[in-house]
């Protein structure tokens, strides 16, 4: 339970965005249960000692003493029974500062920055206006509009020439890594206004060697890097993370191979506890040679550091129409099918290449089978149903596009013979395709 507790940790900032000069600071919070280890810093201002509350970790983030805006890169590392979660999230922080504007004496002098308002402010004997400026990061320019004495109005804009800030940050998943196991390294990018960037071109770099292999995008704005050390290699390595035309390091602790040590073939290319929803649609045939469809709704929860996620599906499927119970085919009666069904499974993956995943997946559930019976000669029809346990074992490929990922596997389906009054059964094969998206 304290596990999936941990999978379940989500880091917030409230407020979620300040003013530098103005704000004195946020309060963060991450949900982690009794018994975690919680270490909470940012790439710029301070955080505090975490406070626990239950399962709630608070801790006071005070940003930077700077008039510049700029965005705090906060990362929650959780650990527990010898996992690390990883957490990250962005704090905009808006500038502040007071601006000297040279204009006609007495002349009404306003700015427009981001959508915003800001001033008026009257101009003095000298011409000179103090105008109040609060700038959102990412806001390179703004509009002023001034207004002379006698009415007259005129625009002009404004460069406010911010300097660079980072909008790069690195953590690793494990503690330290070695040539069997690598060590998988998360990489957290945001946009110049602070928004997760979605589609950034991520690149890590090791100065020492050995293996890097970049899994894609994981979450909003983190992606997934593995890097396994060069053989014989221990103490540390530095790694180098680029995007946008920025860079970020990173030391890493390597030991030695331990005896017996040796890399797991499935390996996991998701943060743990990411939850995706989506569609999967596929068509067949039964064994006995009946056409199949079958539309599934799926929820899907990854199970932490493990290769594994957890699988909930519900939907159902249409059969063709096939003969039975008849030696002679005009004799026969025919029969059509349709199920309901609701499972629950297990689905393990593994990278295989650049941005491919393979994977394996076994589900067990019930299914409510819906039979149609038409009587030859005119006899008439019948319709039963039925209750049914069934099996899916499935086995195939993914990739990530966009805020999800599309798969494609071919599907095994297993069911009884005979289940209200159906000759022969439902078992088939089917090729399945579909989307899921990363809600969480």
């Amino acid at each position: 339970m304290a596990l999936i507790a941990l999978l379940a940790a989500t880091l917030t900032a409230q407020p979620p965005r300040l003013v530098l000069g103005k704000d004195a600071g946020a309060e963060l919070e991450v949900q982690a249960p009794a018994g975690a280890r919680v270490a909470l810093s940012s790439s710029v201002g301070t955080v505090g000692a975490p406070r626990r509350d239950g399962d709630a970790v608070r801790a006071r983030y005070t940003p930077p003493a700077l008039h510049s805006p700029s965005v705090a890169l906060v990362l929650a590392q959780i650990e527990l029974e010898g996992r690390r979660e990883l957490q990250w999230l962005a704090i905009p922080l808006a500038g502040s500062d007071t601006m000297e504007i040279e204009t006609r004496p007495g002349a009404s002098v306003q700015a427009t920055v981001a959508g915003s308002t800001l001033g008026p402010v009257k101009a003095d004997r000298k011409g000179m206006v103090r105008l109040p400026m609060v700038v959102p990061p990412g806001v390179k320019s703004a509009t002023l509009q001034i207004t002379d004495k006698l009415g007259n109005v005129s625009e002009r804009p404004l460069d406010l020439d911010p300097p660079p800030f980072s909008r790069l940050r690195l953590a690793s998943r494990q503690a330290s890594a070695s040539a069997a196991t690598a060590a998988e390294v998360e990489i957290f990018v945001v946009k110049p206004d602070g928004s997760p960037d979605e589609e950034a071109d991520v690149e890590l770099i090791s100065a020492a060697g050995g293996d890097v292999e970049m899994r894609g995008r994981i979450g909003p704005g983190v992606y997934l890097a593995e890097y396994t050390p060069p053989e014989a290699r221990t103490g540390t390595v530095e790694l180098t993370a680029r995007a946008g035309g920025q860079l970020a390091t990173l030391e890493l602790g390597v030991r030695p191979v331990a005896p017996g040590e040796t890399r797991s073939f499935w390996r996991t290319s998701a943060r743990g506890g990411t939850l995706a929803l989506g569609m999967l649609l596929g068509a067949g045939s039964t064994f006995d040679g009946a056409a199949a469809g079958t539309a599934l709704l799926e929820g899907a929860l990854r199970l932490g550091a493990l290769p594994l996620e957890a699988t909930l599906d519900l939907g159902g499927s249409l059969f063709g129409t096939v003969d039975q119970h008849a030696a002679i085919p005009a004799l026969a009666e025919k029969a059509k099918a349709h199920a309901w069904m609701i499972q629950a499974g297990l689905r393990a993956s593994r990278p295989l290449l650049g941005a491919l995943d393979g994977h394996a997946a076994i589900s067990l559930g019930l299914q409510d089978q819906v039979v149609r019976r038409t009587f030859p000669a005119n006899l008439g029809a019948a319709e039963e149903s039925e209750w049914a346990p069934r099996l899916a074992l499935a086995a195939g490929v993914g990739t990530r596009i966009g805020a999800g990922r599309a798969l494609a596997q071919v599907q095994f389906e297993g069911a009884p013979h005979e289940v209200a009054r159906y000759a022969g059964s439902t078992t088939g094969l089917s090729f399945m395709a579909g989307y899921l998206l990363t809600v969480r």
